[in-house]
Parts: structure tokens; sequence; C-alpha cells
């Protein structure tokens, strides 16, 4: 099940439908240069049929470290590619490990949404409203406010398996990917994946508790 919100204005006056996807490379889809992303893609290849780190390492000219990766990762990134190279309208959006993919084509974004590990959102009108946005760029439809105020974006370590269930009881508290609460489940690797906390109380609660680790949150 993927976090859905509504479509209250067309994206780049275009595309109706957007899927949210987070990978730590995500970026290398940027301005859709695929051929670069294959070059990046196949080394990981190698490095997983070899038995090494998966690891991506930037130019020599870089601040930043070496950036690490599941398996899960690389194989979300080998699908991406093949579904962006065999579709044509479309636009893609990179922001670190957020990758933002917008189409006009609703069963081709849910088919990916089903494939991947890595899925967090998914923007959609309601039906009744397609019309009126295809027909009226500028137009925003207003919308009922979100009643989850922050949203927190998960660092380095593991989660206590504990909120696992604790989220999964409490879906007034916290709103919170299946992938996500998989990966918990299993402590596995969450840095820079996000979820919704209702309000400033359950934020402290989620976080004392279960040791969520945070690189940033925002009301």
């Amino acid at each position: 099940m993927i976090i859905k919100f509504e479509t209250t204005k067309l994206f780049y006056d275009k595309y109706l439908f957007k899927l949210g996807v987070t990978n730590p490379l995500g970026f290398i889809f940027r301005n859709k240069n695929f051929s670069h992303a294959r070059s990046i893609i196949d080394k990981l290849h190698q490095s997983q049929e070899s038995g090494e780190p998966l690891r991506y390492k930037l130019d020599s000219h870089s601040y930043r470290s070496p950036i690490d990766l599941a398996v899960e990762d690389v194989h979300d990134l080998k699908y991406l590619l093949t579904e962006f190279q065999n579709q044509q309208n479309f636009m893609v959006r990179c922001e670190q490990r957020k990758l933002g993919i917008f189409s006009n084509d609703e069963e081709w974004l849910k088919q990916i949404g089903k494939k991947l590990d890595c899925i967090c959102d998914f923007y959609a009108p309601e039906e009744n409203t397609i019309n009126l946005l295809l027909d009226n760029k500028n137009i925003l439809i207003k919308n009922t406010p979100f009643k989850f105020k922050y949203k927190v974006t998960l660092g380095q370590g593991t989660i206590d398996t504990n909120f696992y269930d604790w989220a999964r009881m409490n879906t007034d508290k916290v709103r919170c990917s299946p992938n996500l609460l998989k990966r918990i489940k299993e402590k596995a690797y969450v840095a820079g994946k996000y979820l919704y906390l209702r309000d400033a109380k359950v934020f402290t609660l989620a976080s004392s508790s279960y040791l969520l680790i945070l690189v940033g949150s925002t009301e």
C-alpha cells in the first residue's frame, strides 16, 4: 500500500500523476541521461557478482563519503532504468535520495510502484477533477489539510523493531509505507526514508521510545 495524496494542480503544467521513490543513487537519472545511469549500474552489478561491497564512489573532488547501497537498491535502479528506456512521455526530478517520476500514464506508474522496494508516495487526482486540471493549467484545487503535522526523515542506524507493531496499531498517529515497516521489522537499512507523525506529542513519543534516528523533521 503506497502512501497516497491528491493531485490538486498539474505537475509542471502537464502531468496528473507523480510517483515518489527513494534510493541512495536516485540522482543518476537526472536529466534522463540513461547512458550515464547504465554505466554506474553496470559497475554496481559487477561488484555484486564478485561479492564486493555495493558502494558508489563519488569523484575525487567531492567532499562526500562513498555511498553504500543494499541489494534491493541496486535491483530498483536496474528496474527503473529498463522502464525509463521503454517509455517516452514522462519526466523525472532528482533531489538527493528522492526521485519524482511524473506521467499521465497512471497504470505505468502503479506498475512501477508494485515492483520497487523503495516507494514513498503516489499523487493522483480525484476522478471528477481530471478534465478540470487538464483544461486549466493554472488552477489549484483546494484540499482538506493533511492531518499528519511532522514529516520525519530517517538517518543512519536501525530502529527498535517494536516500532513495527506500534505503527501498525496506531495508524491515526503514524503514516508509514509498508516497505519501510518491513525494513524496520527486519532491521534493514532505512537511511533517507521517511514517515509522517500526527503531532508534537506523537513525535516525542516515537523518538524517545523507538529510537528514531532523525536527520531532519519538518512541520
